[in-house]
C-alpha cells in the first residue's frame, strides 16, 4: 500500500505528528511518501519537495508568486494564486501510483502559500483523499483558530482578527478584509468533494461537522500518537544537575514558542508565575524562544532555565524529566503535541479548558483543567502539586498510563490502517 502525504512542513506540532506517523507506517512495511513545501536538510528519499516533482516554467512561477504575495498583503487572498505546481501534482508518478493521498497542513502561516487548495478537487477525482486537520483553517476565511468568533459557520466577515490589537491577531493582517470571499472560495472548492476527514480531537471534529465541510464523505476521530520510547521519565536528578537546578526545588516545565504569540499565551504564563509562592525554591524550565526574563516583575525570585528552541526529541524529553509538573496556558489548541509529551514524561499537567485540551488531560486524574482564563486558579493548581508531591506523582503516573492506553504511535498507526482499509473498500463513513 502506498500512502502519499501532503503537508507544508515537518516542523512544529502538526509536522512532528506527521513525521512520527510516516516513520511508523514505514516500520510496518507501508510505502509512506511525503510531499512538502518546505524541505528539511537531511530528509530521507521518501520525502519530496513539491517544486521538485512538478515542472513549471520559471516565468509562470514568478508571475504567480508575485500575484500571491500581492494579494496576500492586500486582501489575504494569496492562496487563490499560490503554487501553480499544485495543479500538476495529480499527474506525477508519485501520486498516480498512490493508493491514498493523505492531506495534512496546507497553509503556511504567514509565509508564502505552499499549495493551492483548489487543486484538491482534481486529485480527489483520481484518488481517495483523506484530510487530517490540525486546526480550523480549512473551514474559515483566514485563520487557523477563530478563538471566540463563530462567523465561520455560515460565512466569514467582517473578521475580528483584523480589528484587534496587532499583538493579539492570529494572522498576518492584510490591508483589507476579504475573509468572506476566501470562505466562499473554500466552500466552492470543497463542495461535493468526497474527503474522508480525520481529527485528532472531538472538539475539532464537531466544529467541522457544522462547517463548510459538512458534506464530507466521512468524519473520523484518531488521537495523536506520541513515542513512548522517547518521552518517558529518565534520570531526573542527573538532568537537573545539567541545568544547575537545586535538588529540593519544585520544577515547573512549559513550552512556549515565543513571548509574542498571543494564542500560546506567554502573558498568561507570566501572570501565573507572578502568583507562585516559595519563589526561592521554585524553578521554571521554559522550552522556546521567550527572550531574557531578567527584570520581569512576574519572574522575580524564581530560577529561570531557558534552553531556547529544542528540536531534538530526546533532548526535549530529558528537559521534561527535570520537572515535577507541566504548565500549559494556551488560549486555544486542538491537540498540542506538548500535552502528550509531558504526559508521557510522567508529568501532571495544568491547562485551560479550551479546544481539545480536556480530551488529553483528564481533570482530577492526570492533571487539572482550569476554567478559561483564571490565572489565580491555575497558579493554585500548580501550587497544590507542590504542597502534595504524592498527588503530583499519582497524576503523573496516571497520565503516562493514559498515553499508553490511548495515544501511542503504534495505536495511531493501527487506527489509520483501519481507516485506510475502510476507505479503499468503500466502508468509511
Amino acid at each position: 500500500m502506498r500512502i502519499v502525504h501532503l503537508t507544508y512542513t515537518l516542523r512544529g506540532g502538526a509536522g512532528t505528528a506527521l513525521r512520527r506517523h510516516h516513520l511508523a507506517l514505514r516500520d510496518q512495511g507501508i510505502d509512506s511518501q511525503v510531499v512538502v513545501g518546505e524541505p528539511v536538510k537531511g530528509d530521507s528519499p521518501h520525502i519530496h519537495c513539491l517544486k521538485d516533482l512538478v515542472d513549471v516554467p520559471d516565468a509562470k512561477v514568478r508571475t504567480f508568486e508575485a500575484l500571491a504575495r500581492r494579494h496576500q498583503k492586500r486582501d489575504g487572498a494569496g492562496d487563490l494564486w499560490a503554487a501553480p505546481e499544485s495543479f500538476g501534482l495529480k499527474d506525477t508518478d508519485l501520486v498516480r501510483s498512490a493508493d491514498i493521498v493523505e492531506v495534512r497542513q496546507l497553509h503556511a502561516g504567514g509565509h508564502r502559500p505552499f499549495f493551492n487548495f483548489r487543486a484538491l478537487r482534481a486529485i480527489a477525482r483520481e484518488k481517495p483523499v483523506i484530510w487530517r486537520l490540525s486546526d480550523m483553517w480549512a473551514f474559515t476565511g483566514y485563520c487557523a483558530y477563530s478563538l471566540e468568533c463563530e462567523r465561520w459557520r455560515d460565512g466569514c466577515g467582517p473578521c475580528p482578527q483584523l480589528t484587534v490589537e496587532p499583538e493579539k491577531a492570529e494572522l498576518r493582517r492584510p490591508e483589507r478584509d476579504n475573509s468572506a470571499i476566501m470562505w466562499n472560495a473554500r466552500r466552492k472548492a470543497f463542495k461535493g468533494v468526497p474527503f474522508h476527514m480525520v481529527f485528532p480531537s472531538e472538539w475539532l471534529l464537531e466544529k467541522a461537522r457544522v462547517s463548510l465541510l459538512e458534506q464530507a464523505a466521512s468524519f473520523t476521530h484518531i488521537p495523536v500518537g506520541v513515542d513512548l520510547n522517547v518521552f518517558k521519565r529518565s534520570a531526573s536528578q542527573a538532568n537537573r544537575a545539567r541545568f544547575d537546578i537545586p535538588k529540593p526545588n519544585f520544577v515547573i516545565a512549559a513550552v512556549l514558542s515565543n513571548a509574542k504569540n498571543h494564542r500560546k499565551a506567554f502573558d498568561l504564563f507570566a501572570a501565573v508565575a507572578g502568583q507562585l509562592r516559595e519563589r526561592q525554591r521554585t524553578s521554571l524550565v521554559i522550552i522556546g524562544n521567550v527572550g531574557d526574563l531578567e527584570g520581569h516583575p512576574d519572574f522575580e525570585g524564581l530560577q529561570i532555565v531557558s534552553p531556547g528552541f529544542v528540536g531534538d526529541e530526546a533532548e526535549q524529553a530529558a528537559i521534561l524529566s527535570t520537572a515535577d509538573a507541566f504548565l500549559f496556558p494556551s488560549r486555544c489548541d486542538n491537540s498540542a503535541q506538548v500535552l502528550l509529551e509531558s504526559a508521557a514524561s510522567v508529568l501532571p499537567t495544568v491547562c485551560f479548558d479550551v479546544g481539545g485540551n480536556a480530551e488529553y488531560v483528564k481533570e482530577g486524574e492526570t492533571g487539572r483543567v482550569i476554567a478559561p482564563f483564571d490565572v489565580v486558579a491555575m497558579s493554585a493548581a500548580i501550587q497544590a502539586y507542590r504542597d502534595d508531591p504524592k498527588l503530583a506523582k499519582a497524576h503523573g503516573k496516571a497520565a503516562r498510563r493514559f498515553m499508553g492506553e490511548n495515544c501511542s504511535v503504534s495505536l495511531q498507526r493501527q487506527r489509520f490502517m483501519q481507516l485506510y482499509e475502510q476507505v479503499l473498500s468503500g466502508a468509511a463513513q
